[in-house]
C-alpha cells in the first residue's frame, strides 16, 4: 500500500470539505450582513416617512395620529412592498415615532437653558448699565 497516495485522498477530502465550509460561512454572513443592511435602510426610511408626517399633518385634531401612521405605512409599503409582517412594522414605526418625541423633547430642553441664560445675561447687563447711570 501506497501511503503518499492515502495521504494525498485525505489531504484532498479535508480540503474540499474544509472549502465547502469556507464558502458556506461567508455566504452565511454575507446573508446577515445583507438583512443588517436592508434593516438599517428600512430604518431610516420609516424615520424620513414619520418625520414627513409630523410635517405635513401637524396636530390640529384628534384623528391626526391616525392620518400619520397612515400615511407613514403607506410610504414605507411603496418603498418596501415585501414587509408583510404588520406587527413588525407597527413596531418599527412606534420606535421612530418615540426616538423623535424624544430628540424635539431635548430640543425644547436645550432652547429653555439658552433662554434662561439669556434671560439671566440681560439681567445682569441691564443691573450693570442701571449701575453705571448712576454715577
Amino acid at each position: 500500500m501506497d501511503w503518499s497516495s492515502v495521504l494525498d485522498i485525505v489531504l484532498k477530502a479535508v480540503g474540499s470539505i474544509g472549502a465547502s465550509i469556507i464558502v458556506t460561512l461567508a455566504g452565511i454572513l454575507f446573508a446577515k450582513l445583507r438583512t443588517k443592511i436592508k434593516e438599517s435602510r428600512i430604518n431610516s426610511y420609516i424615520k424620513e416617512a414619520v418625520q414627513a408626517a409630523e410635517q405635513l399633518y401637524p396636530n390640529q385634531g384628534t384623528k391626526t395620529g391616525t392620518e400619520k401612521y397612515k400615511y407613514v405605512v403607506t410610504q414605507v409599503l411603496n418603498k418596501f412592498p415585501e414587509l408583510t409582517d404588520n406587527e413588525y412594522l407597527k413596531s418599527l414605526i412606534e420606535g421612530a415615532v418615540y426616538t423623535l418625541s424624544e430628540q424635539v423633547k431635548q430640543i425644547a430642553k436645550e432652547q429653555k437653558k439658552e433662554e434662561a441664560t439669556t434671560a439671566q445675561i440681560t439681567t445682569t447687563t441691564n443691573n450693570q448699565n442701571k449701575t453705571l447711570s448712576s454715577f
